[in-house]
Formats: structure tokens, sequence, C-alpha cells
């Protein structure tokens, strides 16, 4: 399905490749992964602007709820109508986002924990393009170290996102006489 390759040439010497393919299935971004312990950098990427780019647009339904994760290694485990976003931020001038408004496609944003306030950010981004958004939150778990399960209830809990969500994340750190 994800058309994982390694290969023994040059830079990519004992690493596993796992390449991007945009709706044509033309090559559009892969990112490898080294696994020889002793090396530094375990990752290599391709050189892209990650704006331009729709990690495997091929397996994606526009029609359905799309998933949005970090990286890929979340979208293998997410497996299906998932993209990883690589990196934790997308807005108005990434293609993944104009393609989303466009279609009208349904999200549910599974970003990292550490990335629950850019989620926020993204989902309220969405929402005033009229985009049907849901966040799941991942409290102290990455998508990476849950098991099937776990996953299946994450992305069935993921909440609505509205103006109510959006006024109860600007005011939880509001604490007594900081107004």
């Amino acid at each position: 399905k994800y058309k994982v390759g390694i290969s023994n040439k040059h830079d990519f010497i004992n690493r596993i490749i796992f390449p991007s393919f945009d709706e044509s299935l033309n090559l559009n971004f892969y990112q490898s992964r080294s696994y020889d312990k002793k090396v530094k950098i375990p990752y290599r990427n391709c050189i892209a602007n990650k704006k331009e780019i729709i990690f495997n647009e091929n397996l994606i339904d526009w029609k359905i709820p799309l998933v949005l994760v970090e990286g890929m290694f979340d979208a293998m485990k997410i497996k299906s109508n998932v993209c990883c976003i690589l990196g934790s931020w997308i807005d108005e001038s990434y293609l993944i986002f104009e393609k989303i408004v466009k279609n009208k496609t349904q999200v549910i944003i599974a970003l990292d924990p550490d990335a629950y306030n850019k989620s926020i950010k993204i989902a309220k981004n969405l929402s005033e393009y009229s985009i049907d958004v849901k966040v799941a939150k991942l409290n102290d778990h990455d998508i990476g170290s849950m098991n099937n399960q776990q996953i299946k209830k994450l992305i069935k809990s993921a909440e609505p996102f509205d103006n109510t969500s959006r006024i109860r994340y600007l005011i939880k750190d509001i604490k007594s006489g900081s107004i």
C-alpha cells in the first residue's frame, strides 16, 4: 500500500524509504529512516516545499472524513483516509488546506499532545471556511505508541470544534486576578 523500499546506494545505505505520491501517482516527496543505530541523523527527507505536498494524496478520499496527523508513522498507524502534514502546522498557504476547503472535506485533527494548541488554531482556521472539524485530544500519548483499539477510540471520541470550544481554549489559562 505505501510502496516502502530500501536502497543500498549513496546516501540511502541502511535506510528505509517512504515515498509519497500525488493524485496522479507522481512521486512528490520521500522520507527515509535509517535502521542503523549508529547513524547520527536518522531521518532524511527530499528537498521540497512542504506547503506544496499532500503526502500520499493518491490514498485520500476527499468525500469522507480525513484524519490529519504529524508524521508518516502516525499515518501508517491510522491506516485509512489519513494524511500526515509533515509537521504540526497548516494554514491557507498549504495545498492540503486548499484541497480540504475546495472539497468541503470533514477533518479530524489528531496531532501529538505537544501540538494541541496548534490543533485548535488549525481547527479555527478551517472552521472559518465552513469546514466541519473535530479535534482528537491525545493527552499523554502519541499515535505511534497506541494500539488499534486505542486509535479507533481516539478517532471516535474526537470532539467537534465550534466557537464554544475556541472560547474554552482561550480562557483555560486565565487565573483569578489576571484580568
